[in-house]
């Protein structure tokens, strides 16, 4: 399966949020909703809902973006999540997704599904590659919530 334009959009939006522009990567990322939303890669839904959470202003609507991006789970196969990158499938994607989860939470001071969310990303630890990717959110497995 060809990879779509609206992954040079999103990637495009996270290269504005390091460059410390989470307002304009929103307003970008906001630009591709209906059309990801609307089509059936679940993959982009997943990668666009997860880095729309990474430019909100306020931890309700990072929580809120991070809880679509898990739902959108459910539409993604261990196939095309190896097909765009993750060699550990699906699984590989949860740590990352569940420690921005928790990390919401606690800020919000809800610390049961804080720990919750920690512990369920923690349990997929072992689907991440041995990359620079895979020890930077181990690396934050071991420094957050811990």
């Amino acid at each position: 399966m060809d990879e779509s334009p609206a992954y040079a959009v999103i990637r495009e939006g996270m290269a504005l949020r390091e460059q410390g522009r989470p307002a304009e990567a929103r307003a970008l990322l906001e630009g591709l909703l209906a059309e990801v939303e609307g089509g059936d890669d679940a993959y982009a839904k997943v990668f666009l809902a997860h880095s729309l959470a990474d430019v909100q202003p306020r931890p309700e609507d990072e929580l809120a973006w991070d809880l679509r991006a898990l739902a959108f789970m459910d539409e993604l196969t261990d196939e095309l999540a190896v097909e765009r990158g993750n060699p550990g499938g699906r699984a590989a994607l949860l740590p990352s997704l569940h420690l921005n989860l928790a990390v919401s939470y606690r800020r919000l001071g809800d610390d049961d599904n804080a720990r919750r969310h920690y512990d369920l990303g923690h349990a997929h630890l072992g689907a991440l590659a041995d990359d620079k990717y895979g020890d930077s959110i181990r690396h934050a497995f071991a420094t957050e919530l811990a």
